[in-house]
């Protein structure tokens, strides 16, 4: 782990504890709606245009580059992973 860059793997952590996030809300917006909340339908339409912005946006060959580079180092790590479980102990 000391091998790590550890500032680095900490912002990709947190974008994907920012990604679980939206998708939990947008799941629970998701269930209103089709329980037929309309404010919670309107929502997830704003949701679907702002992300279809957001995607148009991306740049796909640098996305693909970091994927593939990210890829490689999770496949050249040799120490076993820590479960959130020793991540707890340790604090």
């Amino acid at each position: 782990l000391a091998r790590l860059d550890a500032p680095t793997w900490g912002k990709a952590a947190s974008a994907l504890i920012d990604v679980a996030v939206e998708a939990a809300e947008v799941a629970e917006l998701s269930e209103l709606c089709d329980a037929g909340v309309d404010e919670a339908c309107e929502s997830l339409s704003k949701e679907e245009e702002a992300k279809r912005a957001w995607l148009a946006r991306l740049d796909a060959p640098t996305w693909g580059a970091a994927a593939a580079a990210v890829s490689a180092v999770a496949s050249k790590v040799e120490e076993p992973a820590v479960s959130t479980e020793e991540i707890a102990k340790q604090k």
